[in-house]
């Protein structure tokens, strides 16, 4: 079973930095801003056992998400109530 661990990323897009639990062999992830592709930055992994960071990580990463969902229907005049994918 591999273990997962807080690593730095930056984005080869917006330049955008963040941290993301990945497996350590992961050395590239998607950004939470633009989708580009974001690199691993050499730092120190973090591990956390701590239940109320990694909640707040989850919060974070959901509230990025919401985020982006919004901006991509907003940019692509799409009302996302009334939209049925794969119609």
């Amino acid at each position: 079973m591999s273990k997962f661990m807080y690593f730095d990323f930056r984005c080869t897009g917006c330049e955008h930095k963040f941290s993301d639990l990945v497996k350590p062999d992961v050395q590239e992830t998607p950004c939470p801003e633009c989708g580009e592709e974001a690199k691993r930055m050499i730092s120190a992994p973090r591990l956390s056992n701590d239940m109320e960071s990694r909640e707040n990580h989850w919060v974070k990463q959901n509230r990025q998400k919401t985020a982006q969902d919004k901006k991509f229907y907003a940019d692509h005049g799409v009302d996302k109530k009334h939209h049925s994918y794969g119609s």
